[in-house]
């Protein structure tokens, strides 16, 4: 399959960069310094578990016009940016593209479907810990686990097309009997962990250690728990628990968001906590612990 990546970040460069060394066709649109580094250098993924990957036979340009239609585009780019690449994929788009948001948050792939259809485009839940550290150079702390939804209508052919497409890269794929599930349980994490480490400016371990931040972390995570169980979503307090043992065992971890702020970028706000609020509002759940939250990270962003 003729496949685009489209955002070079952590974690388009990194699927994006294991296809390549896999010898599939793929194609980067990238911007700035991440272009001009992989044109120049490739791909260097600083791996925990695969060691230090270097794939030099790249081809990354600027933008979808420079490309021709593909068969798959992987949507890379932050939650708060998929509307304003729409027409960008449209240029790469033919009636039988198909598309994979690898994004966080549970809103992102709605934004694509609703130009594309839903039938095209798979919602992924994605935990690989990936992230720039420079142009060109991305680390790797986590497992490289993606998780792939089936959207209502999906041709099946289709998706074992692109499981197995993916599966290239050598890391875990699987297709999710109920991919809302996984995603509001990674939204567990990412709402609670990855905000208040970007408030602060301390890494999980740290906040986990002191008793108000923990308190405050898990009061996010029950929040989120009982939104999703007001959409039918059933996630329990097990879900909260396994999330923080496992992070507690996980090791050194830096979140994207505090990445995103300390290098002054925009912080994906709204896909990690605001749609918690909003959730919860429109459902007549009490959210206060994530309000004050979403409230500090916009004063923040305001800055």
């Amino acid at each position: 399959m003729r496949t685009v990546v489209f955002g070079a970040g952590g974690v388009g460069a990194f699927f994006g960069g294991l296809l390549a060394r896999a010898g599939q066709d793929v194609h980067f649109i990238a911007r700035g310094a991440q272009l001009d580094a992989i044109r120049r250098h490739g791909i260097r993924i600083d791996s925990h578990a695969l060691g230090l990957v270097h794939v030099t036979a790249i081809d990354a340009v600027g933008s979808a016009a420079e490309l021709a239609p593909a068969d798959l585009v992987l949507v890379c780019v932050k939650a708060h940016q998929t509307s304003a690449i729409l027409d960008d994929l449209v240029r790469l788009a033919t009636a039988d593209t198909l598309f994979v948001t690898l994004q966080n948050g549970v809103e992102s792939d709605d934004v694509v479907a609703e130009r594309f259809g839903r039938a095209r485009v798979f919602p992924a839940v994605v935990y690989v810990g990936a992230t720039v550290d420079s142009p060109g150079h991305v680390s790797h702390v986590a497992a490289g686990t993606l998780a792939l939804g089936v959207p209502a209508g999906a041709d099946g052919a289709a998706v074992e097309r692109v499981r197995a497409l993916l599966a290239t890269t050598g890391q875990p794929v699987r297709v999710a009997e109920d991919i809302l599930h996984e995603r509001w349980r990674k939204l567990l994490w990412n709402a609670s962990f990855n905000t208040v480490s970007a408030a602060t400016g301390r890494d999980p371990q740290v906040l986990l250690r002191v008793a108000e931040s923990r308190a405050l972390l898990v009061a996010i995570m029950q929040e989120v728990a009982n939104v999703a169980r007001a959409q039918g979503i059933a996630l329990s307090d097990r879900d909260v628990d396994e999330q923080i043992v496992w992070t507690e065992r996980a090791g050194a971890i830096r979140t994207s968001t505090t990445v995103d702020r300390e290098r002054g970028r925009e912080m994906e706000i709204d896909a990690l906590i605001g749609v918690v609020v909003r959730r919860g509002a429109a459902l007549g759940v009490a959210t206060p612990h994530s309000r004050a939250m979403l409230g500090v990270l916009q004063a923040i962003a305001a800055e």
